[in-house]
């Protein structure tokens, strides 16, 4: 089957906002459990786009909706990104001859007031198997782990989360970065923008006020 080309531009804005809204309230809350951090993966740049704004892939904090959608697009008629699973709400790319084997990345972010807030990545090794030792998230995470160093700084700390077990963060700008084992298979990075989350809880807090 041919996976070229994805069409990425149908969702339409009334529909992506409230999808957004939800998924965000979703991800802020999760969030919070992470927010004691607070006391690139870049295969291209930007002009004018802050550094500490940057992705990966050309994307960025604060990107609009509809350039998002364009910018992937473009990409997969570069052949660099394919729909992934979950249809039109999933973007796979896949990192060759960087890691010991090929790994699988997929990603989609958050939208809110059409641009984006928070990109939620998942990576696992695409020989990954239950008996493939080698192919485990937690191995799979010391590699990241150093990858992201030489991608977005050194400067990453290590918070011990009584639930969430090692999560590795960083802060610069408004970017913070979350990188962690979701499970057995995946590891787990999120970008967000911390204006934007201060404005959220904020106005969540107001909310509760009123």
């Amino acid at each position: 089957m041919n996976k070229y080309p994805i069409n990425f531009r149908y969702i339409g804005k009334d529909r992506s906002h409230f999808c957004s809204s939800v998924w965000a309230l979703a991800f802020w809350v999760c969030g919070l459990f992470l927010t004691a951090c607070d006391n690139g993966f870049t295969f291209g740049s930007n002009d004018g786009i802050s550094e500490t704004d940057s992705l990966f892939l050309g994307m960025y904090l604060g990107m609009e909706q509809q350039a998002f959608f364009d910018h992937c697009t473009e990409l997969n008629s570069q052949k660099l990104i394919t729909q992934g699973p979950g249809g039109s709400t999933s973007v796979e790319h896949r990192i060759k001859d960087v890691f010991d084997a090929e790994v699988v990345m997929r990603f989609f972010p958050t939208f809110i007031d059409h641009k984006i807030f928070e990109m939620p990545v998942t990576y696992n090794y695409a020989a990954w198997a239950p008996w493939n030792k080698q192919y485990q998230a937690d191995v799979l995470l010391e590699k990241m782990l150093g990858k992201y160093k030489e991608w977005y700084g050194e400067d990453f700390q290590l918070l011990n989360h009584e639930t969430q077990g090692k999560v590795y963060y960083k802060i610069d700008g408004k970017r913070r970065i979350n990188l962690f084992i979701k499970d057995d298979q995946f590891v787990q990075a999120v970008f967000t923008d911390l204006k934007t989350e201060k404005r959220l809880k904020e106005e969540y807090k107001k909310s509760l006020e009123e």
